[in-house]
């Protein structure tokens, strides 16, 4: 099961090096500002425009580097005061700049700062920032932005606007950001499994089903007593097909989005019990 990694005591100071202003990344080593804490199906890393690598768990990702999935991969990163999970498809780049930030150069991003401010998450289109809990995604020279929890500020060359919980925006290339709308509902009806676990074999197929009309939908995968994703896949409509490959207990979601590629929050879950005795 994935563990969380610490970025360590090097980024604190930088962090205090850049409030004070005596930090330059022009003189110093590049800096380990996340760790790798999940690796699920192809994740790899390139330092700086060089060639793609297998990433592990628990490697650090540096400024100058960046982090991709394959078509099924799921990784996370883990910062001092904030996560990040990457989905299928995405591309997340840690810039060599004097600022710290991350930029989204396709896919989607669930943004997890419950405490403390996010480090600022920048696409082709717009600028993110703020507290709580957040759905980023960039799709050609679209980005949207989801507000799950918290308060999220999402900045163009154009205008800004901040979000509150339930809320959403898009952003289009050379454009403000729309307005704050509601996300899509979530989907509640016809949930299986629901609430009594569904018993399968390791890696055996099972299909997820529930009711809606939505344009798009998106399933997550997780442990039972963990916040933390192990299966992300975007799907068209119900039923979704998924693989489990590992033992326990897991719960599942699915989110709704609309024909613009808005977000909603996930649904009630349904329990999933792998058992080896299947196998």
């Amino acid at each position: 099961m994935p563990r969380r990694c610490s970025a360590g005591s090097a980024l604190a100071a930088a962090l205090s090096a850049l409030a004070a202003g005596t930090w330059s990344a022009a003189t110093e080593e590049p800096l380990a500002l996340a760790r790798v804490s999940l690796v699920e199906h192809r994740v790899e890393l390139s330092a700086g425009r060089r060639t793609w690598q297998s990433a592990v768990e628990g490697a650090p990702l540096r400024t100058g580097e960046a982090l991709r999935t394959g078509p099924e991969g799921t990784a996370r990163l883990d910062l001092p005061w904030m996560s990040l999970t990457l989905g299928p498809g995405a591309v997340l780049r840690f810039p060599d700049d004097v600022i710290l930030k991350a930029t989204l150069e396709s896919g989607r991003a669930l943004v997890d700062a419950p405490e403390r401010d996010a480090l600022k998450l920048v696409t082709g289109e717009a600028e993110v920032y703020g507290r709580g809990r957040a759905v980023v995604r960039r799709e050609g020279a679209v980005t949207t932005v989801s507000c799950l929890t918290g308060r999220f500020q999402v900045a163009s060359a154009a205008g800004v606007v901040a979000l509150q919980p339930g809320r959403g925006t898009v952003v289009r290339a050379g454009r403000a950001p729309s307005s704050p709308e509601p996300l899509p509902a979530a989907p509640h009806e016809g949930l299986w499994p629901a609430r009594d676990p569904v018993y399968v074999a390791a890696g055996a197929p099972l299909e997820l089903r529930w009711k809606g009309d939505a344009a798009s939908y998106q399933v997550e995968v997780l442990p039972v007593g963990s916040d933390v994703v192990l299966l992300q896949r975007d799907v068209a409509a119900a039923p979704a097909r998924i693989e489990v490959p590992w033992e326990g207990a897991f719960r599942w979601r699915v989110s709704a989005r609309d024909a613009r590629g808005i977000e909603g929050a996930p649904s009630a879950e349904g329990l999933i019990a792998v058992d080896p005795k299947l196998d």
